[in-house]
C-alpha cells in the first residue's frame, strides 16, 4: 500500500498518477508556475494570464481539469449572508445609484469605503476609491484613525489624478458613515460638482462593489502576510494595488486589466 494510506486513497493516488501522463506538461509546468507565483489564484485568473503572458488559449473547463489532476486550487473567499429586512431601510431615496453599477465611462460613477487591518503594533484603516467603469482603484489612503481626514486624504489624491473639469456630473456612493455624512465632505463634493449617493442603513449590498473589492483584497493580500506590522501590511497593500490596476485582468472588463481598460476609452 501507497505511504499506509487506505485502500480508496490509494486508488485515487494510482488514477490520479494515470491521468498526469496525458497532461501536456510544458503547458502544466507555466499552470503551475502562475500558481505558485499566487496561490489565491483560480482557474479564472489562471486562463486569463496564461494568454496574456505565454499566449496561449485554452477553455476555463482545461485549467479546471489541469489544476484538479495537479492537486491545486485556489483558496475560496467565504460566503456572507445578511439579509436586512425592508422595513430597517429607510431614506432610499438618497440613494442615487439605486443599484444601477453599470458605467459608460470614466469618472462617472465612484464607490467608496473603509475597512480596518488589524496589526500587532495598532490597527490600520484603509480608504479605497472604486471607479465602476474599469474597477480601478483611482485612490487609496491608510492612517492610523479612521477619521475624517483618512477620507479626505483619499478624495484629494482621486481629485489631483483627474482633471477637475471631468468630474462634473459625477456620483459618488458610500455608507452612512459618520465621515460621509459630515458638513466638510459635503462641501468637498459640492465644490467639484458631485453628487452623493448612500446606501440605506445596515444594507452592505447597496455599495457591492467596494464591498467584493475589500473581500478579494483580504483574501489575496492581508490574510496572507505573515508579519503583521504596520510597515510591512503597507508595503503589501502596495504592491496589491499595483498588481490589481496594472497586471490583474479582469473577466468582465474583455479580460483586460483595470488600466488597460481604461487606457482603450481614452485611445
Amino acid at each position: 500500500m501507497y505511504l499506509g494510506c487506505s485502500r480508496s486513497g490509494y486508488y485515487d493516488w494510482l488514477a490520479r498518477g494515470r491521468q498526469v501522463h496525458k497532461l501536456d506538461i510544458e503547458l502544466a509546468k507555466k499552470i503551475l508556475a502562475l500558481y505558485k507565483r499566487k496561490k489565491v489564484r483560480g482557474r479564472r485568473q489562471i486562463k486569463m494570464r496564461l494568454w496574456r503572458k505565454y499566449r496561449i488559449k485554452v477553455a476555463l473547463g482545461t485549467v479546471h481539469r489541469y489544476m484538479s489532476v495537479l492537486g491545486i486550487k485556489s483558496i475560496q473567499r467565504k460566503k456572507r449572508h445578511k439579509n436586512v429586512p425592508l422595513e430597517k431601510s429607510q431614506n432610499v431615496l438618497h440613494n442615487v445609484l439605486k443599484g444601477n453599477f453599470n458605467s459608460t465611462h470614466p469618472n462617472q460613477k465612484w464607490v467608496t469605503d473603509i475597512t480596518y487591518m488589524k496589526c500587532k503594533d495598532g490597527n490600520l484603516y484603509l480608504s479605497c476609491i472604486k471607479d465602476l467603469y474599469d474597477n480601478s482603484i483611482i485612490a487609496y489612503h491608510i492612517s492610523n484613525k479612521n477619521n475624517l481626514d483618512l477620507v479626505i486624504d483619499t478624495f484629494n489624491k482621486a481629485f489631483n489624478e483627474n482633471n477637475p473639469e471631468e468630474l462634473g456630473g459625477l456620483i459618488v456612493h458610500s455608507d452612512r458613515g459618520s465621515q460621509y455624512t459630515s458638513k466638510l465632505y459635503d462641501e468637498l463634493l459640492r465644490f467639484y460638482n458631485i453628487k452623493p449617493s448612500y446606501s440605506a442603513p445596515g444594507s452592505p449590498t447597496q455599495n457591492a462593489p467596494i464591498e467584493s473589492f475589500y473581500s478579494t483584497f483580504k483574501q489575496e493580500c492581508y490574510r496572507r502576510i505573515r508579519t503583521k506590522i504596520q510597515y510591512v501590511v503597507k508595503q503589501e497593500v502596495d504592491s496589491f494595488m499595483y498588481d490589481y490596476n496594472y497586471e490583474r485582468p479582469q473577466y468582465n472588463k474583455k479580460e483586460l486589466t483595470p488600466n488597460e481598460f481604461r487606457y482603450q476609452f481614452n485611445i
